[in-house]
């Protein structure tokens, strides 16, 4: 199995039909269709089932494309790393991070940054702490701005900033109108929540609802922050996040943040695998970081 194979079968997985698949390959249908075969034969099993009008994937199918998306990736990085060592500091830098204040550290530190290393470019994807560990141990994201609790079995990293966790509530409820500055657990307890997607926040936050007597009630759970907004903003729930989403809601959206009482915090970390030894643009990077910070 090659990367030419694997990239045929992407796109026909794409395209869902051979024909416009070809056409978009600068192939005639024949060759495409005998590398599809020979790499059913090579993998032992079907990975395209085909009809009248397109094709399906199989469990198989699914699996390949899962995998190779990842595989051509990873490739695309390490031309990006050769070109590094050739050129010196510059390429592409692979950066994940949280949403909430995530967007605000990144762009921060890639203005700061570009003043050093002009010659740099940036490839971002936002995502759960979660998707973004497992990014970093596929190999498609060196560096990442996550949240604690952090798993420093897999990660390792520098604390840059602390938050404090609050609700996000909609502007007609009682406790929005209410003059008070902050929301106790007690008050929000028998309302929807909206919470991060995150396995084990959603066990952190359950727990802080112990001594309230009360089982809280999920009903959202979102990777993303500005999701969360607006679903607030339509009165489906009250969401739990970091306070810094604040800055991250529209002047026009209907909704009212206050801290929760007794504060918890959490703090941001830029981290990366303790496998892997970074790239020299990556360490440069987590060096600029760390000065920040010192």
């Amino acid at each position: 199995m090659d990367l030419r194979q694997i990239r045929y079968f992407l796109t026909v997985a794409e395209e869902r039909n051979i024909t416009r698949a070809a056409e978009r390959l600068h192939l005639s249908q024949p060759p495409l269709s005998r590398a599809l075969m020979d790499l059913e034969e090579e993998l032992g099993c079907t990975l395209i089932v085909r009809g009248k009008r397109h094709v399906t994937l199989t469990p198989e199918g699914l699996a390949l494309k899962r995998r190779g998306e990842q595989i051509l990736a990873l490739a695309d990085i390490a031309k990006t790393e050769i070109s590094d060592v050739k050129k010196g500091i510059s390429g592409t830098l692979y950066l994940g991070h949280v949403d909430s204040n995530g967007p605000s550290l990144a762009a921060e530190w890639i203005s700061s940054f570009k003043k050093e290393y002009p010659n740099v470019t940036y490839n971002l994807w936002c995502g759960t702490v979660d998707d973004l560990t497992y990014r970093m141990k596929s190999g498609l994201l060196e560096l990442a701005i996550t949240m604690t609790p952090l798993n420093t079995e897999q990660l390792d990293g520098i604390t840059v900033y602390s938050d404090s966790w609050a609700a996000i509530i909609p502007g007609s409820h009682p406790l929005a109108k209410s003059k008070k500055q902050t929301v106790s657990l007690k008050d929000i307890a028998d309302n929807d929540l909206i919470i991060s997607s995150r396995h084990s926040r959603e066990e952190e936050i359950r727990s802080w609802f112990e001594s309230t007597g009360k089982e809280p009630h999920f009903i959202v759970k979102t990777a993303h922050s500005s999701n969360a907004s607006k679903l607030v903003d339509q009165n489906i729930g009250i969401a739990i996040f970091p306070a810094s989403v604040a800055k991250n809601i529209s002047a026009d959206s209907n909704v009212v943040v206050k801290k929760i009482t007794p504060a918890v915090n959490v703090d941001y970390i830029l981290s990366w695998d303790k496998e892997k030894i970074p790239s020299a643009l990556a360490m440069k990077f987590i060096e600029h970081v760390r000065n920040l910070y010192s």
